[in-house]
């Protein structure tokens, strides 16, 4: 399933009490799909249902088969290598995988930078574009000469796990810092209360572009008191600060109940970027709940106008 489906049984039974009321006995394996999951989710996974064996994978409809994931051999023996939740796996057989900084050479590990296939590719990725080869050929393969570009951002560490942690369009660059959003998202969602998060940057005119985070809470509290939510942002902005680094200080939490997604449970955090900037933008047909976008553009603008409030004051 989708971490998104994931994540909104966790939102409604984070301690797992109704999943104690069935037998789950029967569940084999668990693997998570459709995008990026962040730990807070696997290890929920990993708590509730100890039995199961786990696997996140990483693929793409271009490449019709994963490029990296976990390969689960006989319940015996368990997975091929221990499940490191953040990272999907090891790269599969066929996929050359390396990150590749902006002058396409190979990044030290841990170093974010571009996820990209050297090739050739296995029989199973696409061939061209429907009607339009050049099209094809700009946008997967001239990026990288020898590479099959895949668009996402993220980093290999040092035992060959790979982490992919945002899409290249999402890495921000804060206070001469390039960081990922997932990464940002990671330390969010790691707080008690914080279920499911997107990390945006906005264009502050003075800062740069900065940080600013979404978040959706545990339960299903209609209303924080303002004592309570301003602990919460508060705790959540420190976090940040501790785990990541001054760089990386958000510029402020906004509460929200839903977050816009595509019908496959894909966060649309270009979309929400685009309304946080005032940038033009169109409404994705993905879309699954036009209600969650509208709500975005109602806090967003309010947001904004107390910013300019307190600048003007």
């Amino acid at each position: 399933m989708a971490p998104t489906g994931v994540r909104v049984i966790k939102k409604m039974d984070y301690d797992g009490e109704w999943v104690k009321k069935y037998d789950v006995s029967s569940l084999e394996s668990f693997s998570v799909v459709g995008e990026r999951c962040d730990p807070d989710t696997m290890n929920w996974i990993h708590r509730h249902f100890p039995n199961a064996l786990k696997n996140d994978t990483w693929w793409q409809t271009e490449t019709g088969t994963p490029m990296a994931g976990n390969l689960l051999n006989t319940k015996q023996y368990g997975p091929i290598f221990p499940t490191l939740p953040g990272s999907v796996g090891k790269p599969c057989p066929g996929f050359n995988l390396q990150i590749l900084n902006d002058k396409n050479e190979e990044c030290a590990p841990n170093e974010l930078g571009k996820v990209s296939i050297k090739l050739p590719m296995p029989p199973a990725f696409m061939l061209t574009l429907w009607g339009n080869d050049e099209a094809f050929i700009k946008k997967y393969l001239s990026e990288s000469p020898g590479f099959y570009t895949t668009g996402d951002a993220g980093v290999v560490d040092e035992r060959g796990y790979v982490h992919i942690m945002t899409r290249v369009d999402d890495v921000i660059n804060t206070a001469g810092h390039r960081i990922s959003t997932g990464r940002l998202e990671e330390v969010v969602n790691d707080h008690a209360d914080v279920v499911e998060s997107a990390v945006v940057g906005f264009n502050d005119p003075i800062r740069g572009e900065c940080p600013l985070a979404f978040i959706i809470l545990r339960g299903s509290q209609a209303s924080l008191p303002p004592a309570e939510e301003a602990r919460i942002k508060k705790e959540v902005g420190d976090k940040i600060r501790a785990d990541v680094g001054a760089f990386a200080k958000l510029i402020d939490v906004i509460i929200m109940q839903a977050l816009p997604k595509t019908k496959s449970g894909k966060i649309l955090r270009g979309t929400i970027k685009s309304i946080v900037n005032q940038a033009p933008w169109k409404m994705p047909a993905t879309l699954d709940d036009p209600e969650s976008l509208t709500a975005i553009e109602k806090s967003t603008a309010a947001w904004l106008a107390d910013m300019k409030a307190k600048q003007q004051k």
